[in-house]
């Protein structure tokens, strides 16, 4: 099975959703999902938790334990279409889930951190013990973070129908000769475009008209082998692969980025702070360098050499230590450093002050769940740009309003772009004497507020209400 969306979506009208604890993922679910008109019901044993939830979102609240089967049904539980458990306990996640189920909600999914429910690397499984969705954001989160150091030019990377879609984002920092020319001047690679310009804090999806500006960022969408070369035409020019990285933090996260860069036979040194967490992650990392010490203390970055890592992570529990040893090994020179940041009100504060890549386990998470929510034809959705822009990925049924005709005779919400196609084997880039046919799954980049008129232009109008 697929390992980072949901096999089907639950329907595109306003849905009854019951989500279970007001922690970072609860809130970001609760404000994203009642701002596009969803009925939503929180559950948290908190007050405080809740009262601060209700300031963010429209949604009705309820104090109490969230595996209680009176609390699960004064919430609405058997009359919910999705209940999402994400409190920090697996076992009130999985408790709450299954009795959700039970009671009659339509679909269940719940964090869960225990990797002995999963049997793949992917964070994600389905149908186990009773409960459609099980997701571990500390997985997700690894994952993403191991395509960011895959994908060497870029600030962010995003993979995207079974691995053979990239989507990263450049910045445009030197001078060349495609800046301000249009678009349609411009001879892409073929196989390559660019979906969508992130200016003066603003994103742009562009048309042939448009340009890019020194001090741009762009997000490149194509094939894996051609975007090297996009990258090349904006001045920044990819490592091939990364030789040596320094981990902060051998918690879960760190641990299960360092089992992916060895497989990879990339050298790894982890600093981890807890001597009885050096010896399991000596027990369980074979070829990396584990080293018992503070990520924060220079003096020790300087000794083993962090100046000539390729990339730098920071990966605790705490916030503050991992942009604090990611700005340390910055100023000592560091190839580029990725800072985990599990607070959803530090993002700003840390890309403020200069780190080149920031991962939030909630944004992980939150993505998958959205996914989950929104139409049935979309198979998955990621929010960029703190959710200035989103990528659908959608499957095209036999009916589809967008079938039958070339692009360009189609008439595309401005600031949405078809950026890939894929039907069977093969994957492209399409043009505007291209026709959509059923069965594809298609890229879309679009800004969120034409997401529904998108999603209309892929379903079967004799389904729609």
């Amino acid at each position: 099975g697929r390992s980072e969306a949901p096999r089907q979506g639950v329907d595109s009208q306003a849905v009854n959703i019951l989500i279970i604890g007001m922690g970072e993922v609860g809130r970001h679910l609760a404000a994203t999902l009642s701002a596009e008109g969803h009925r939503i019901v929180a559950v948290d044993d908190s007050e405080e938790a809740l009262d601060l939830a209700t300031e963010h979102a429209d949604i009705m609240t309820l104090v109490g334990h969230g595996s209680a089967l009176t609390t699960l049904r004064d919430a609405g539980a058997g009359t919910a279409d999705l209940v999402i458990a994400v409190t920090d306990s697996d076992e009130v996640n999985l408790l709450a889930s299954m009795m959700g189920k039970h009671l009659g909600a339509g679909k269940t999914i719940a964090r869960v951190a225990n990797r002995a429910y999963y049997e793949h690397d992917g964070g994600v499984a389905h149908d186990v013990v009773g409960v459609d969705v099980l997701l571990n954001p500390q997985i997700l989160a690894a994952m993403e973070i191991h395509r960011v150091i895959r994908s060497f030019g870029a600030l962010e990377s995003v993979n995207l129908a079974d691995n053979r879609v990239e989507v990263v984002d450049l910045p445009v920092v030197e001078r060349t000769r495609y800046l301000n020319k249009q678009l349609r001047e411009i001879s892409m690679p073929r196989g390559a475009l660019i979906a969508a310009i992130v200016r003066d804090d603003r994103l742009i999806i562009p048309h042939g008209g448009d340009h890019v500006e020194l001090g741009d960022k762009v997000w490149i969408i194509g094939d894996l082998d051609v975007l090297p070369r996009m990258e090349d035409m904006f001045g920044k020019t990819r490592k091939k692969r990364a030789h040596r990285v320094m981990i902060v933090g051998g918690g879960e996260i760190g641990l299960e980025v360092a089992r992916h860069l060895e497989r990879e036979r990339i050298r790894v040194v982890v600093i981890e702070k807890s001597l009885a967490r050096c010896r399991k992650l000596a027990e369980t990392l074979h070829d990396s360098l584990i080293i018992h010490g503070d990520g924060t203390n220079r003096s020790l970055l300087i000794e083993e050499e962090a100046e000539s890592c390729d990339a730098f992570l920071g990966l605790t529990k705490e916030d503050e230590v991992n942009i604090m040893s990611c700005l340390l090994a910055e100023g000592l020179g560091v190839g580029r450093s990725i800072a985990l940041v599990h607070r959803g009100d530090y993002l700003p504060a840390a890309r403020a002050v200069g780190l080149d890549v920031c991962v939030s386990p909630r944004r992980s998470a939150a993505n998958f769940i959205l996914s989950s929510v929104r139409a049935g034809s979309v198979h998955r959705v990621v929010q960029v740009e703190d959710g200035k822009g989103e990528i659908l990925e959608l499957h095209v049924p036999d009916r589809a309003r967008v079938l039958g005709r070339a692009l360009r005779y189609i008439d595309f919400p401005k600031g949405s772009l078809i950026g890939a196609v894929v039907r069977g084997e093969k994957v492209f880039i399409p043009s505007g004497t291209d026709e959509i046919h059923p069965g594809d799954m298609v890229v879309v980049f679009t800004l969120p507020d034409v997401r529904t008129e998108v999603v209309r232009l892929f379903k079967d109008p004799s389904k729609a209400s």
